[in-house]
């Protein structure tokens, strides 16, 4: 176990800072938040999916949860963009609510299933706003799906595109994960996704997810995450429309990388935080940021 430690430890560390970091100020919310209604329920591909929408609006943002969590990371978006836009937020399947029948744990496979959520509602003028793994299901959306969306966010994720992990420290995780499920699922969270200075409630909430996910579906659905890399790479070639990013600066982002991918195509914006979560840990901050860039989006 101590040297899967080490291992974990070397994820969180694989980035180098290159480029000008730009930091985003904090404005205090003076918009009025709305509460979102109860959960519902959509049938899609074989699966019965949980999600919010409060079904008003022109314009559809459409939130993507990242591995292990849920649809209520986005409650503080929820509520504060309510007023102004249609916003949805699903729990993926195998998470949350959602049920996980077909045991397919690749990204094409959520992609399909958000591409289908998007018809199913009759949703236009979409940006998709996909946190961690919810970015790469983004990905495999807009693939699907391109003519409904209009814009694309995503939070904390490509911070070094098209690198692989070593296959030992991917053999090494997934035989913890195997071996003690819960204990290596904290471990990893701490290592790579947490700090010591994270807010402990926030502390608190990630790991109880995190252990609590089922580990026929999250052991799979890591193992594949892991080996994403080049796919990844591929589809961010092939962009049409621009990336947005938001990015926590408790580990350092490789612009280099976005730019070997993306070119000029993409828009970094980098927020101090001390955790992968700034929906919950900054929540005015993280909103005033996706505000600016939604503006961006809809006046293109």
């Amino acid at each position: 176990m101590r040297k899967l430690a080490v291992l974990i430890l070397a994820i969180a560390s694989f980035s180098q800072t290159n480029g000008q970091i730009e930091k985003s100020g904090i404005k205090q919310n003076t918009k009025e938040n709305v509460t979102m209604s109860k959960s519902k329920i959509i049938k899609i591909n074989e699966e019965t999916v949980s999600y919010l929408d409060n079904e008003n609006g022109k314009i559809t943002l459409l939130f993507l949860h990242g591995a292990f969590i849920n649809k209520d990371y986005w409650s503080e978006q929820l509520s504060y963009f309510a007023k102004d836009f249609r916003v949805i937020a699903i729990d993926l399947p195998g998470h949350g609510d959602s049920s996980f029948n077909q045991k397919e744990y690749t990204g094409e496979r959520f992609g399909k299933d958000i591409s289908t959520l998007i018809k199913k509602l009759g949703l236009k003028n979409v940006i998709i706003i996909g946190h961690s793994f919810g970015s790469d299901v983004m990905l495999e959306t807009i693939t699907l799906n391109a003519s409904e969306i209009i814009g694309l966010i995503e939070i904390d994720h490509l911070k070094n595109v098209g690198m692989e992990l070593p296959k030992e420290a991917v053999d090494q995780i997934v035989a913890g994960l195997n071996a003690d499920f819960e204990a290596t699922c904290e471990q990893f969270a701490k290592q790579a996704l947490l700090t010591e200075a994270t807010n402990p409630e926030i502390v608190a909430r990630l790991l109880n997810d995190y252990k609590g996910m089922n580990p026929e579906v999250g052991i799979p659905l890591l193992e594949y995450n892991f080996g994403y890399a080049q796919r990844e790479a591929e589809l961010l070639k092939g962009l049409e429309l621009k990336l947005y990013s938001v990015h926590v600066n408790y580990t350092p982002t490789n612009q280099e990388s976005l730019k070997k991918y993306l070119g000029d195509n993409y828009e970094l914006h980098i927020m101090d935080g001390t955790c992968h979560y700034p929906m919950i840990e900054n929540p005015d901050e993280f909103n005033e940021i996706l505000e600016k860039v939604i503006l961006k989006i809809q006046n293109k």
